[in-house]
């Protein structure tokens, strides 16, 4: 597939192995540190600091270079985890190494999220990395969506594998509102160095039967 048809796709999910957490000890932690997430600044996106006052996600971050929370257009609280979290955030680093990561967030979306384009990344393929990590809702909320084609494409993250990149710049972003349950969504922030690599790996998951979808 040439860069022309990445540019096409709405998300892929790479071929690797499932990554998990003990859930059990993870909601107790998880409802002692986590808070609502409030937008301090405005995006590269267009995206204004107003109207986003915690009202749509709880989260935490779980790792962080120093300089992350003087940059981030969140206000996020940072707590450590090395038992829950020690060999999903070594793998994290391991595993992407097109980037130059700065940040790990875990975020739970309380309410339906509208289509948005976040700030970054504003690379026109699949280059924005997420984990579906925990998902216990009712139904498959996050979605992309082409206004052009009125086709939205959903990844299905509950069974095998549940990193993915999804396309942030050709197609908008949202959450449906579950009817019951809870998920919780890994954010992996920092920008990305080696778009060539990334775009050759991409490829490459395709020439192996990695789930994706396209918008075209």
């Amino acid at each position: 597939m040439d860069d022309n048809d990445l540019s096409k796709m709405a998300y892929i999910v790479p071929n690797l192995p499932r990554y998990e957490i003990d859930v059990a000890k993870f909601w107790p932690w998880w409802d002692s540190v986590t808070i609502p997430i409030k937008r301090i600044q405005g995006d590269s996106a267009g995206n204004g600091k107003t109207g986003y006052d915690g009202e749509l996600w709880d989260g935490v971050t779980i790792w962080q270079k120093p300089e992350y929370q003087r940059n981030i257009v969140w206000k996020v609280n940072y707590h450590t985890n090395d038992e829950l979290f020690g060999e999903l955030i070594q793998r994290v680093l391991k595993e992407l190494p097109w980037y130059d990561i700065h940040g790990i967030t875990l975020w739970s979306n309380k309410k339906r999220i509208d289509p948005h384009l976040d700030g970054l990344p504003k690379d026109e393929f699949p280059s924005a990395p997420r984990i579906g990590l925990i998902d216990e809702c009712d139904i498959r909320t996050f979605y992309l969506i082409s206004r052009k084609r009125l086709k939205y494409a959903v990844p299905d993250l509950t069974t095998g594998s549940n990193l993915f990149l999804f396309n942030n710049q050709n197609y908008k972003h949202g959450a449906k509102a579950a009817n019951s349950g809870k998920k919780i969504l890994v954010r992996i922030d920092g920008p990305l160095i080696d778009p060539d690599g990334l775009k050759a790996y991409i490829n490459n998951q395709i020439a192996e039967g990695a789930r994706y979808e396209g918008m075209e």
